[in-house]
């Protein structure tokens, strides 16, 4: 895990911009699929690789020992 941690901009920009391409190949492909809806599939996208980063990770930990009764 700490091996991934290390990598931290890197791995995750290489995921936006393979999504990006995946994306733009859809796009090309289907002509019928909406500019709009690329859109969004991309920005969630972003907020799926922004909950595997470190930061997140640390506030689900915090959140879960927050919420536990002793």
């Amino acid at each position: 895990m700490d091996f991934f941690l290390k990598l931290f901009p890197f791995l995750h920009l290489a995921a936006l911009i393979v999504g990006g391409i995946i994306l733009i190949i859809v796009k090309k492909k289907y002509r019928n699929v909406r500019t709009s809806d690329l859109i969004i599939i991309f920005i969630l996208l972003c907020l799926l690789i922004a909950l595997f980063t470190e930061p997140a990770f640390d506030l689900a930990k915090r959140f879960v020992n927050f919420i536990q009764v002793s």
